[in-house]
Protein backbone atom coordinates (compact mmCIF):
# COMPACT_ATOMS: atom_id res chain seq x y z
CA UNK A 1 0.00 0.00 0.00
CA UNK A 2 2.95 2.37 0.64
CA UNK A 3 3.64 2.36 -3.10
CA UNK A 4 0.29 4.08 -3.63
CA UNK A 5 0.91 6.83 -1.08
CA UNK A 6 2.49 10.20 -1.95
CA UNK A 7 5.77 10.99 -0.22
CA UNK A 8 4.09 13.62 1.94
CA UNK A 9 1.85 10.94 3.42
CA UNK A 10 4.80 9.04 4.93
CA UNK A 11 5.41 9.44 8.65
CA UNK A 12 8.00 12.11 9.48
CA UNK A 13 9.73 12.69 12.82
CA UNK A 14 11.21 16.06 13.73
CA UNK A 15 14.86 16.03 14.83
CA UNK A 16 16.33 18.18 17.57
CA UNK A 17 18.75 20.89 16.44
CA UNK A 18 21.89 19.09 17.62
CA UNK A 19 21.12 15.90 15.68
CA UNK A 20 19.87 17.88 12.69
CA UNK A 21 23.14 19.85 12.54
CA UNK A 22 25.15 16.61 12.50
CA UNK A 23 23.13 15.29 9.55
CA UNK A 24 23.28 18.52 7.55
CA UNK A 25 27.00 18.98 8.17
CA UNK A 26 27.59 15.39 7.05
CA UNK A 27 25.79 16.08 3.75
CA UNK A 28 27.82 19.25 3.23
CA UNK A 29 31.15 17.53 3.94
CA UNK A 30 30.32 14.53 1.72
CA UNK A 31 29.94 16.71 -1.36
CA UNK A 32 33.48 18.07 -0.83
CA UNK A 33 35.42 15.05 0.44
CA UNK A 34 34.24 12.12 -1.72
CA UNK A 35 35.57 10.95 -5.09
CA UNK A 36 32.70 10.16 -7.46
CA UNK A 37 31.44 10.36 -11.02
CA UNK A 38 27.89 10.18 -12.30
CA UNK A 39 24.96 11.54 -14.27
CA UNK A 40 22.22 13.71 -12.82
CA UNK A 41 19.07 15.37 -14.12
CA UNK A 42 17.89 18.88 -13.35
CA UNK A 43 14.19 19.64 -13.76
CA UNK A 44 13.01 23.23 -13.38
CA UNK A 45 9.66 24.37 -14.71
CA UNK A 46 9.28 22.95 -18.21
CA UNK A 47 13.04 22.45 -18.60
CA UNK A 48 14.86 19.13 -18.13
CA UNK A 49 18.63 18.82 -18.55
CA UNK A 50 21.18 16.05 -17.99
CA UNK A 51 24.73 16.64 -16.72
CA UNK A 52 27.86 14.56 -16.20
CA UNK A 53 29.85 15.29 -13.04
CA UNK A 54 33.34 14.12 -12.04
CA UNK A 55 34.57 15.08 -8.57
CA UNK A 56 37.79 14.51 -6.61
CA UNK A 57 37.72 15.47 -2.94
CA UNK A 58 40.26 13.11 -1.39
CA UNK A 59 43.33 15.14 -2.44
CA UNK A 60 44.80 18.38 -1.12
CA UNK A 61 42.97 20.44 -3.77
CA UNK A 62 39.34 19.72 -4.65
CA UNK A 63 38.72 19.27 -8.40
CA UNK A 64 35.39 19.10 -10.20
CA UNK A 65 34.25 19.01 -13.80
CA UNK A 66 30.67 19.01 -15.04
CA UNK A 67 29.22 19.27 -18.53
CA UNK A 68 25.78 19.41 -20.11
CA UNK A 69 24.77 16.39 -22.19
CA UNK A 70 21.77 17.96 -23.92
CA UNK A 71 20.71 21.43 -24.93
CA UNK A 72 23.34 24.14 -25.43
CA UNK A 73 26.90 22.90 -24.85
CA UNK A 74 28.20 24.05 -21.44
CA UNK A 75 31.08 23.02 -19.23
CA UNK A 76 32.26 23.96 -15.73
CA UNK A 77 35.69 23.19 -14.25
CA UNK A 78 36.87 24.06 -10.76
CA UNK A 79 40.24 23.45 -9.09
CA UNK A 80 40.18 24.75 -5.56
CA UNK A 81 38.82 28.30 -5.79
CA UNK A 82 39.70 28.74 -9.47
CA UNK A 83 36.76 28.35 -11.86
CA UNK A 84 36.66 28.13 -15.66
CA UNK A 85 33.57 27.82 -17.81
CA UNK A 86 32.59 27.17 -21.41
CA UNK A 87 29.41 28.88 -22.65
CA UNK A 88 28.26 29.55 -26.23
CA UNK A 89 28.05 33.27 -25.41
CA UNK A 90 31.27 35.32 -25.58
CA UNK A 91 30.08 37.92 -23.06
CA UNK A 92 32.31 38.54 -20.01
CA UNK A 93 31.48 36.20 -17.13
CA UNK A 94 31.52 36.73 -13.39
CA UNK A 95 30.03 34.43 -10.78
CA UNK A 96 28.93 34.95 -7.23
CA UNK A 97 30.91 32.79 -4.80
CA UNK A 98 27.63 31.15 -3.79
CA UNK A 99 27.27 29.76 -7.33
CA UNK A 100 30.23 27.42 -6.87
CA UNK A 101 29.32 26.51 -3.32
CA UNK A 102 25.67 25.66 -4.04
CA UNK A 103 25.88 23.45 -7.11
CA UNK A 104 24.22 20.04 -6.73
CA UNK A 105 24.98 17.90 -4.78
CA UNK A 106 26.53 20.63 -2.63
CA UNK A 107 23.31 22.39 -1.66
CA UNK A 108 24.15 23.10 1.96
CA UNK A 109 26.46 25.60 3.70
CA UNK A 110 29.38 24.30 5.76
CA UNK A 111 27.71 25.41 8.98
CA UNK A 112 24.15 24.15 9.47
CA UNK A 113 23.28 26.65 12.21
CA UNK A 114 22.16 29.35 9.76
CA UNK A 115 19.83 26.86 8.07
CA UNK A 116 18.31 25.62 11.30
CA UNK A 117 17.40 29.17 12.32
CA UNK A 118 14.80 29.13 9.55
CA UNK A 119 14.06 25.42 8.98
CA UNK A 120 13.32 22.29 11.00
CA UNK A 121 14.77 18.96 9.83
CA UNK A 122 12.43 16.00 9.67
CA UNK A 123 13.41 12.38 9.07
CA UNK A 124 10.93 10.86 6.62
CA UNK A 125 11.88 7.36 5.47
CA UNK A 126 14.09 5.17 3.32
CA UNK A 127 14.11 5.08 -0.50
CA UNK A 128 16.45 4.01 -3.31
CA UNK A 129 18.02 6.51 -5.70
CA UNK A 130 20.23 5.41 -8.62
CA UNK A 131 20.31 1.95 -7.06
CA UNK A 132 21.65 3.24 -3.74
CA UNK A 133 19.99 3.31 -0.32
CA UNK A 134 18.99 6.79 0.75
CA UNK A 135 17.55 8.29 3.92
CA UNK A 136 14.99 10.96 3.05
CA UNK A 137 14.80 14.19 5.05
CA UNK A 138 12.68 17.32 4.75
CA UNK A 139 13.72 20.84 5.71
CA UNK A 140 10.43 22.36 6.81
CA UNK A 141 10.22 26.17 7.06
CA UNK A 142 9.60 27.71 10.46
CA UNK A 143 7.42 30.42 8.86
CA UNK A 144 5.54 31.28 5.67
CA UNK A 145 8.43 33.07 3.95
CA UNK A 146 10.15 30.04 2.39
CA UNK A 147 9.45 26.68 0.74
CA UNK A 148 10.27 23.16 2.01
CA UNK A 149 13.29 21.28 0.66
CA UNK A 150 13.49 17.48 0.50
CA UNK A 151 16.87 15.75 0.55
CA UNK A 152 17.76 12.11 -0.09
CA UNK A 153 21.09 11.27 1.63
CA UNK A 154 23.20 8.23 0.69
CA UNK A 155 23.34 6.20 3.89
CA UNK A 156 26.97 5.11 3.36
CA UNK A 157 28.70 8.30 2.15
CA UNK A 158 26.34 11.07 3.28
CA UNK A 159 26.18 12.49 -0.27
CA UNK A 160 22.90 14.07 -1.41
CA UNK A 161 21.54 11.80 -4.15
CA UNK A 162 18.37 13.77 -4.81
CA UNK A 163 16.90 17.12 -3.82
CA UNK A 164 13.44 18.50 -4.44
CA UNK A 165 12.30 22.01 -3.68
CA UNK A 166 8.56 22.26 -3.24
CA UNK A 167 6.61 25.23 -4.52
CA UNK A 168 3.08 26.58 -4.01
CA UNK A 169 0.58 24.01 -2.67
CA UNK A 170 3.56 21.70 -1.94
CA UNK A 171 3.92 20.88 -5.63
CA UNK A 172 7.43 20.02 -6.92
CA UNK A 173 9.21 23.17 -8.09
CA UNK A 174 12.78 22.07 -8.80
CA UNK A 175 14.41 18.64 -8.84
CA UNK A 176 18.00 17.36 -8.95
CA UNK A 177 18.50 13.58 -9.01
CA UNK A 178 21.33 11.19 -9.84
CA UNK A 179 20.48 8.52 -12.41
CA UNK A 180 23.93 6.87 -12.19
CA UNK A 181 26.65 7.31 -9.58
CA UNK A 182 29.96 5.53 -8.88
CA UNK A 183 32.20 6.19 -5.87
CA UNK A 184 35.96 5.62 -5.78
CA UNK A 185 39.15 6.61 -7.56
CA UNK A 186 38.54 8.85 -10.57
CA UNK A 187 40.55 8.47 -13.78
CA UNK A 188 42.41 11.69 -14.52
CA UNK A 189 41.32 11.64 -18.15
CA UNK A 190 37.72 12.20 -16.98
CA UNK A 191 38.76 15.52 -15.45
CA UNK A 192 40.19 16.88 -18.72
CA UNK A 193 38.00 19.65 -20.21
CA UNK A 194 36.44 18.88 -23.60
CA UNK A 195 35.70 22.51 -24.55
CA UNK A 196 37.83 25.69 -24.72
CA UNK A 197 37.32 27.09 -21.24
CA UNK A 198 37.84 30.64 -20.03
CA UNK A 199 38.50 31.76 -16.48
CA UNK A 200 35.80 33.64 -14.63
CA UNK A 201 35.91 36.21 -11.85
CA UNK A 202 34.51 34.94 -8.57
CA UNK A 203 32.82 37.74 -6.66
CA UNK A 204 32.93 37.85 -2.88
CA UNK A 205 29.64 37.58 -1.00
CA UNK A 206 30.50 37.86 2.66
CA UNK A 207 27.22 38.22 4.51
CA UNK A 208 26.68 40.88 7.14
CA UNK A 209 23.98 41.24 9.73
CA UNK A 210 23.42 44.93 9.08
CA UNK A 211 21.30 46.42 6.31
CA UNK A 212 23.01 47.64 3.13
CA UNK A 213 24.06 51.26 2.78
CA UNK A 214 21.71 52.67 0.14
CA UNK A 215 21.44 56.48 0.48
CA UNK A 216 18.55 56.84 -1.98
CA UNK A 217 16.39 54.15 -0.34
CA UNK A 218 14.91 53.48 3.06
CA UNK A 219 14.96 49.73 3.79
CA UNK A 220 12.89 48.35 6.66
CA UNK A 221 10.59 45.47 7.66
CA UNK A 222 12.32 42.81 5.54
CA UNK A 223 11.09 39.20 5.88
CA UNK A 224 12.60 37.52 8.94
CA UNK A 225 15.59 35.25 8.54
CA UNK A 226 17.15 36.76 5.40
CA UNK A 227 20.70 38.10 5.65
CA UNK A 228 22.04 40.83 3.39
CA UNK A 229 24.91 39.42 1.31
CA UNK A 230 26.04 42.17 -1.03
CA UNK A 231 25.02 44.99 -3.35
CA UNK A 232 26.36 45.34 -6.91
CA UNK A 233 25.63 47.42 -9.99
CA UNK A 234 24.88 45.35 -13.09
CA UNK A 235 24.18 45.94 -16.76
CA UNK A 236 21.40 43.52 -17.72
CA UNK A 237 20.38 42.42 -21.20
CA UNK A 238 17.49 44.56 -22.44
CA UNK A 239 18.16 47.36 -19.94
CA UNK A 240 19.41 50.76 -21.12
CA UNK A 241 20.56 51.85 -17.67
CA UNK A 242 22.58 49.90 -15.07
CA UNK A 243 20.55 48.44 -12.21
CA UNK A 244 21.51 47.96 -8.56
CA UNK A 245 21.09 44.41 -7.29
CA UNK A 246 20.81 43.55 -3.59
CA UNK A 247 21.29 39.90 -2.69
CA UNK A 248 19.77 38.29 0.42
CA UNK A 249 19.99 34.69 1.69
CA UNK A 250 18.43 32.57 4.42
CA UNK A 251 21.17 29.93 4.20
CA UNK A 252 19.40 27.86 1.54
CA UNK A 253 17.84 30.21 -1.01
CA UNK A 254 18.64 33.66 -2.29
CA UNK A 255 16.41 36.61 -3.12
CA UNK A 256 17.49 39.36 -5.53
CA UNK A 257 16.18 42.92 -5.30
CA UNK A 258 16.76 45.08 -8.39
CA UNK A 259 16.51 48.87 -8.10
CA UNK A 260 16.24 51.12 -11.17
CA UNK A 261 14.33 54.06 -12.68
CA UNK A 262 10.72 53.15 -13.49
CA UNK A 263 9.81 52.00 -16.98
CA UNK A 264 6.42 53.00 -18.36
CA UNK A 265 5.76 49.68 -20.10
CA UNK A 266 6.60 47.58 -17.05
CA UNK A 267 3.65 45.81 -15.50
CA UNK A 268 3.32 45.99 -11.73
CA UNK A 269 2.32 43.02 -9.61
CA UNK A 270 3.23 39.36 -9.11
CA UNK A 271 4.12 36.51 -11.44
CA UNK A 272 5.70 33.09 -11.03
CA UNK A 273 7.04 30.02 -12.81
CA UNK A 274 7.05 26.96 -10.58
CA UNK A 275 8.71 27.93 -7.30
CA UNK A 276 10.29 31.08 -8.78
CA UNK A 277 8.28 34.17 -7.84
CA UNK A 278 8.67 37.77 -8.97
CA UNK A 279 7.09 41.00 -7.79
CA UNK A 280 7.39 44.39 -9.55
CA UNK A 281 6.52 47.64 -7.78
CA UNK A 282 6.81 51.22 -9.09
CA UNK A 283 7.06 54.05 -6.58
CA UNK A 284 8.09 57.71 -7.05
CA UNK A 285 9.56 57.22 -10.55
CA UNK A 286 11.57 54.24 -9.36
CA UNK A 287 11.04 50.50 -9.81
CA UNK A 288 11.69 47.62 -7.43
CA UNK A 289 11.84 44.09 -8.87
CA UNK A 290 12.19 41.12 -6.52
CA UNK A 291 13.02 37.60 -7.71
CA UNK A 292 13.57 34.36 -5.81
CA UNK A 293 12.53 30.74 -5.21
CA UNK A 294 10.36 31.79 -2.29
CA UNK A 295 6.59 32.21 -1.78
CA UNK A 296 4.69 35.10 -3.35
CA UNK A 297 4.24 36.74 0.06
CA UNK A 298 8.03 36.88 0.52
CA UNK A 299 8.85 38.71 -2.72
CA UNK A 300 5.96 41.12 -2.10
CA UNK A 301 7.20 41.88 1.40
CA UNK A 302 10.70 42.53 0.03
CA UNK A 303 9.28 44.87 -2.62
CA UNK A 304 7.43 46.95 -0.02
CA UNK A 305 10.46 47.05 2.28
CA UNK A 306 12.26 49.33 -0.21
CA UNK A 307 11.00 52.92 -0.39
CA UNK A 308 12.70 56.00 -1.90
CA UNK A 309 13.86 58.56 0.62
CA UNK A 310 12.10 61.90 0.45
Amino acid sequence: MSLLLPVGALAASEMNNADAAIVLNRMSAAAKQNDFQGLFTHQHGDSTETFRIVHVGSEAVEIERRESLDGPRREYFRKGAQVSIYLPSKRPISLDRRFSSKLFPQHLPENADSVLLNYKLKKVGMERVAGLNAQMYELEPRDVYRFPLRLWMHTDSGLILKSERLGPSSLPGELFVFSALVFGKVERTLLAPVNPLRAVVIESNQGVASAPIEPAWKIEHLPRGFRFMKSVQRTLIGKEMPVVQHLYSDGLVTVSVFLEPSVAESKEGASHQGAMHMYVRQVQAKMVTVLGEVPAETVKKFAYAFNPRS
